[in-house]
C-alpha cells in the first residue's frame, strides 16, 4: 500500500459552510498525521494485547476514532460519490469550466489505483467499527458517559456511575485494541487523507452547479441515487461520525480503570458528554446499518 501525502488540513472559519464537518475532519487529520502515528507505522510488527490495553496502545485506540468518522462518511456516500464525479470529469461528461477544482479532480482521478477500493475500505470498517459487537458496546458507553451529566442525588458520591463508566470504557478499549491492527492504522491515515482530498472539490460551487445543485450533500444524494448508492440521510451519518469520533478519542485517553469521572463544569468534559448524547440521538433504538452501495453505472450530469 502506497501512502501519498494528503492535502493540507482545511482551515475552518466560523462562518464557513459545513464547519462542523470540516472541524471533525481537521481533528481526524491531526490524529493520523501526528508523530506518534508515524512511529506506530514504523513499528508495524507489534503484538496485539490479550487483556486491557496498556498506555502504549493509545495510538491504536486513537486510530479507531478517525476510522469511525470515515465509516460514517462512507455511509453518507461521500467517497463513493467523489469517485463517481471524478470519473465523470475524466470521461469528459462534465463540460462546464470548474476553475481550480479541475486540477483537484484530475489529481483525485489519477490516484484512483493507489487508493483503497470500496471493498477494501469496507473490510477495514467491518473489522474495527462495524463488527456486530461494536454498536451495543458504543451505546452503553455513551449512556454511561451521558449519565454523568445528570444531577447527583443529595449525599450521593457518583461512585457507582464512575465504576460503570470505567467498566464500559475498559471493555470497549479492549475490544478495539484487538481489532485495530497495523493495516487498520495505515488505512485510517490513507482514508482520512482521501476524504480531505474529496471534500476539496466536492464543496466547490461550480462543480455543484454542474449537477444543478447548490449543496455538498444534495450533490451526494443526487449522484448516489443515480448510481444506486444508498446514502439515507447524509447529515445524520455526519453527526453520528463526528460525535462518535469525539467519544472514541476520549476513550483513547481514558481506556478504563477502577473508576472514571467526568466533570460537568469542565468545558472539555462537557464536550464529551454532549457528543455521547448526540451519538445516542443519531442512532434510533434497534437500528441496523444497511449494506454498502452496490456496483452500478455512473450517474448522468445535469
Amino acid at each position: 500500500m502506497r501512502l501519498a501525502a494528503p492535502p493540507p488540513p482545511i482551515r475552518v472559519q466560523p462562518q464557513q459552510r459545513h464547519a462542523g464537518l470540516l472541524q471533525a475532519l481537521s481533528l481526524a487529520l491531526s490524529i493520523v498525521q501526528a508523530p506518534a502515528y508515524a512511529q506506530a507505522l514504523a513499528g508495524i510488527d507489534f503484538d496485539l494485547p490479550d487483556a486491557a490495553p496498556a498506555p502504549e496502545d493509545r495510538t491504536r485506540l486513537e486510530a479507531a476514532a478517525p476510522l469511525y468518522f470515515a465509516s460514517a462518511l462512507e455511509r453518507a456516500g461521500l467517497l463513493p460519490t467523489a469517485e463517481l464525479v471524478a470519473g465523470l470529469f475524466a470521461s469528459g461528461a462534465i463540460n462546464q469550466p470548474l476553475g481550480p477544482a479541475e486540477r483537484l479532480l484530475h489529481d483525485f482521478w489519477r490516484r484512483r489505483r493507489e487508493r483503497l477500493s470500496a471493498g477494501e475500505r469496507e473490510a477495514v470498517y467491518a473489522r474495527v467499527v462495524e463488527d456486530p459487537q461494536f454498536e451495543p458496546m458504543m451505546r452503553v458507553l455513551c449512556e454511561a458517559i451521558s449519565a454523568q451529566a445528570g444531577p447527583m442525588p443529595p449525599g450521593a458520591s457518583g461512585l457507582r456511575e464512575q465504576v460503570v463508566l470505567a467498566t464500559h470504557a475498559q471493555s470497549m478499549a479492549s475490544f478495539l485494541a484487538q481489532r485495530v491492527d497495523p493495516m487498520a492504522v495505515m488505512a485510517a491515515r490513507e482514508i482520512v487523507g482521501d476524504i480531505n482530498a474529496a471534500l476539496a472539490f466536492m464543496r466547490d460551487r461550480r462543480l455543484q452547479a454542474a449537477f444543478s445543485v447548490g449543496d455538498l450533500w444534495r450533490l451526494v444524494e443526487l449522484a448516489g441515487s443515480q448510481a444506486g448508492i444508498p446514502t439515507g440521510s447524509p447529515l445524520r451519518h455526519v453527526e453520528r461520525g463526528r460525535s462518535g469520533q469525539t467519544v472514541l478519542l476520549w476513550l483513547a485517553a481514558h481506556p478504563g480503570g477502577s473508576a472514571l469521572a467526568l466533570d460537568p463544569s469542565s468545558p472539555q468534559d462537557i464536550g464529551v458528554m454532549v457528543a455521547a448524547q448526540r451519538w445516542l440521538a443519531s442512532v434510533p433504538a434497534g437500528s441496523t446499518r444497511p449494506p454498502l452501495y452496490p456496483q452500478s453505472a455512473l450517474p448522468l450530469v445535469a
